[in-house]
């Protein structure tokens, strides 16, 4: 298979997405995370923060696993149900297990010095990861007849249909599970847009869609975005009386949540996809070297993000400031040290 080189791209985006998340998370953005800065932004800083929380949280994890699915067909033709199988016990499990029962708990106790306390942490997409691709090769391995999907390309319709789809599934979800609610470190209530996606990237692979992308329908999908997407979330939030609507219940916020979310990640998935294979499909040495460090990063991040906010709350700067250097410092920082921890890993056998 033809290396697409503007994937590399895409997949350090979304590693540095992930930590200005959690920073601005640490800083009075909506979330969970494991330190809450001790003075935050508020009023409208912290309202928009909250906005850009929401608008990726509809697309960055679910785009993360839609290309980790699009490779998944591929790569278990190439290395067969043992060599698979194998290989992602390594690459995945061994590290889920680091940061599960060590990484996790010394995160915590460096925090608030309190005792032993494993956790997932947000190793929880290598857990929901090796889920899928588990579920997956049982079906290849068990089913003699498989179930094939003729879906030539991205089209309008088809988008359609997946949004109305999963954005009903996602309501029905949160009427049980809404949004907050952890079930065994999972947050259930995104699962129906996480799964659908994955789905996708493999339905993408089999019918070649990374090769039909066209720029024109990005072009259309930003203006929707930013003429519609984004303003619809502020109007939304502006009009509510109660946040937690949104996050499930028998409510218009949460049926309008919930249909808004799969809009936004078609939209921007489709934009980052088209717009990277139109302008950076070629072989930038350095994005590679990020590439090849990004899952290091995004196992060691949450140290370093901790780590700064503690180093911001020693000036006297606002929230906001500390935030920017946060992400300026932390994100370098953490490629760095991604690179070591990467190396470590090699010493024992252990790819990352």
């Amino acid at each position: 298979m033809k290396r697409i080189y503007y994937l590399d791209l895409i997949r350090v985006l979304l590693t540095i997405v992930v930590f200005y998340h959690h920073s601005a998370i640490a800083f009075g953005a909506s979330g969970g995370w494991y330190y809450i800065a001790k003075e935050t932004t508020s009023g409208l800083t912290q309202w928009l923060l909250s906005a850009n929380m929401a608008v990726e949280q509809s697309y960055f994890m679910s785009l993360f696993f839609f290309i980790s699915a699009y490779f998944l067909p591929i790569s278990l033709e190439r290395k067969g149900t043992k060599g698979y199988i194998s290989d992602r016990l390594n690459r995945l499990g061994i590290p889920l297990l680091l940061f599960y029962f060590v990484l996790n708990p010394l995160l915590v106790y460096w925090i608030y010095g309190s005792s032993y306390e494993p956790g997932f942490g947000p190793m929880w997409f290598v857990f929901t990861l090796l889920i899928f691709e588990s579920t997956y090769v049982a079906y290849r391995s068990l089913c003699k007849r498989r179930i094939v999907i003729k879906w030539k390309g991205y089209n309008w319709t088809g988008a359609l249909v997946f949004i109305v789809f999963t954005g009903l599934l996602a309501f029905c979800v949160r009427l049980s599970i809404p949004v907050g609610s952890d079930v065994l470190g999972l947050q259930l209530g995104f699962f129906p847009l996480y799964i659908s996606m994955y789905l996708l990237g493999i339905v993408a692979y089999r019918n070649q869609w990374l090769k039909r992308l066209k720029i024109r329908d990005a072009h259309i999908w930003i203006a929707l975005i930013l003429l519609i997407g984004i303003p619809s979330l502020l109007f939304m939030i502006a009009k509510t009386n109660r946040i937690e609507d949104f996050f499930g219940g028998w409510n218009i916020s949460a049926l309008l949540y919930a249909m808004w979310e799969p809009v936004m990640c078609v939209g921007m998935s489709y934009v980052l996809l088209a717009c990277s294979d139109r302008y950076f499909n070629r072989p930038y040495s350095w994005v590679q070297l990020l590439s090849r460090n990004s899952y290091a990063f995004y196992i060691i991040h949450p140290f370093v993000v901790v780590g700064c906010v503690f180093g911001v709350e020693l000036l006297s700067v606002s929230p906001l400031t500390g935030l920017a250097l946060v992400c300026c410092v932390g994100i370098p920082l953490c490629f760095i040290l991604a690179t070591g921890f990467r190396r470590m890993m090699d010493l024992i056998h252990v790819k990352v």
